[in-house]
């Protein structure tokens, strides 16, 4: 402890030799009596004095982590303001001084390493989250190039993807860069100095000094950055570009900042490779639906064009040769199969058209279809809906695909004039039927062949561990049914 005695005119009466000891080698003043405190410590009144009044007025002062300032020197002091009493009355103040500068500043840098760790998880719990959004590429790569700056303290970053034959960096965004440095790093070889290194080692490289690193392109040696990290974004052991970040100090970068930039990179570099196989299957589903409309019009709608030509050629020829009852047994023929093809061309634009079965739910979804298609070509329709249907959507999505396929069959192949369907849930049972008058089939051809759908159905159906019956005969029409125990199902999920 530092101890010392003033006068009520602050000036230094006696003190103790570790006062003596503190204070010259703080100031590099000497001390003795008949000196000013203020002397002593310039620049230190408007921190004390109120402390000194209130003693002097009688009230003994302390202050912990008291934050003075003299002569270019910052320092600390747990400190006791104590009034000193001759003859009842109080003419000074003892002064007890421990300078705990060292403790204050070690908690100051933990806090401010705890504030610098709590942020670098932050940005990487935000990265995280943007690549995981489903928003477009380009803003992912953005606002997670944002977030990793404000973590490392850097004032430019980029983020550069390898092009399919790993020749070339494509600039894919850039924050803080000017126009000509953005513009001679938009297209960077592979071989450059600066990126082959991160790309061929696929380790981050570290420029501690910008100027005096002969990989650095002239460019960027004259743009007024002097610190450099480049880490290359992977997954699966691939290298699919480099993430820069540049800084105009030449503070190093951290442990913390060269794993968080590690971390962020493998996040970014996964959020790229998903988006191109998102891409890669969008365009295998484009190819997939056009096949599918190609086969779908060749088989129906095509035909039924052809066969209409071949009836009116037909009726044509019989007109002329002024035999009317057989023009109009084709012109019958040509009505008939007609009417099959605005069926099927119907058929065709309602799949056509995005599901609505997330909007509009399970039995919205199948009045819809109803509306759609069987209405509006003249089939005579029985809708029953029977209970409260609360369905998973794992559930609902299968019914809504049966259904379908099932309506499909009795427009296309049996000609149905009425189709039924019941739905009910009760006592957690899901009972689905979908009858019709069609023309029916034998059930074992239809097996043997793998037709109408019924393969895909009992797929369905066994992938929600239900029971599938079918019943159909020549003549008699078709019926299918459904059973599914909605309770297994769930705790299957579970």
């Amino acid at each position: 402890m530092s101890t010392a005695l003033f006068d009520q005119e602050l000036v230094l009466r006696r003190y103790n030799p570790t006062w003596l000891n503190y204070v010259e080698g703080l100031t590099q003043i000497a001390v003795k009596p008949g000196v000013h405190l203020y002397h002593l410590l310039p620049g230190t009144e408007s921190d004390m004095q109120p402390l000194i009044d209130s003693t002097l007025e009688g009230s003994m002062t302390a202050a912990d982590g008291l934050r003075l300032s003299s002569n270019n020197n910052v320092f600390y002091w747990d400190a006791a303001f104590v009034p000193w009493v001759e003859d009842e009355d109080i003419t000074g103040f003892l002064l007890v001084v421990a300078d705990v500068t060292e403790r204050v500043l070690s908690r100051q840098i933990l806090e401010r390493k705890v504030v610098d760790r709590t942020q670098k998880l932050s940005a990487l719990y935000d990265v995280m989250t943007v690549a995981g959004e489903p928003v477009d590429l380009k803003v992912k790569l953005d606002e997670s190039l944002q977030r990793v700056l404000d973590a490392v303290h850097a004032q430019a970053g980029a983020i550069h993807l390898l092009d399919d034959q790993g020749e070339s960096l494509l600039l894919a965004v850039n924050q803080g860069l000017d126009k000509a440095l953005a513009g001679r790093l938009r297209l960077v070889s592979a071989a450059d100095d600066q990126y082959a290194w991160a790309v061929r080692q696929q380790k981050t490289l570290i420029l501690t000094d910008i100027l005096a690193d002969q990989r650095t392109p002239e460019l960027i040696r004259q743009s007024g950055f002097r610190t450099y990290a480049g880490v290359p974004m992977m997954t699966r052991g691939k290298t699919l570009g480099i993430l820069s970040v540049f800084r105009q100090s030449k503070r190093p970068y951290s442990e913390e900042d060269i794993s968080l930039l590690d971390s962020v990179a493998d996040q970014i570099g996964t959020a790229v490779e998903n988006d191109r196989l998102r891409l890669e299957n969008e365009q295998l589903l484009i190819v997939e639906e056009r096949n599918r409309l190609a086969r779908e019009l060749h088989d129906a709608v095509t035909q039924s064009l052809y066969s209409l030509t071949l009836y009116a050629e037909t009726s044509l020829r019989f007109s002329r040769a002024n035999q009317p009852a057989l023009a109009i047994e084709y012109l019958e023929q040509v009505a008939g199969t007609a009417q099959q093809a605005l069926r099927e061309m119907r058929l065709l634009l309602h799949n056509l058209r995005p599901a609505v079965l997330e909007q509009l739910g399970l039995i919205q979804a199948i009045k819809q279809r109803f509306d759609a298609v069987e209405k509006r070509v003249g089939v005579e329709v029985d809708y029953q809906v029977r209970g409260e249907i609360n369905l998973p959507p794992k559930v609902e999505e299968a019914l809504y695909h049966i259904v379908q396929e099932a309506l499909n069959n009795a427009l296309k192949h049996a000609a149905a004039t009425r189709i039924g369907l019941q739905l009910s849930q009760q006592e957690g049972k899901i009972f689905l039927t979908v009858a019709d008058n069609g023309k029916g089939f034998r059930l074992l051809e239809i097996d043997d062949s793998g037709g109408l759908g019924l393969t895909s159905m009992r797929e369905r159906v066994d992938s929600l561990g239900g029971n599938l019956i079918i019943d159909s005969e020549i003549g008699g029409g078709s019926r299918i049914q459904v059973r599914l125990d909605l309770k297994q199902i769930v705790e299957e999920e579970d």
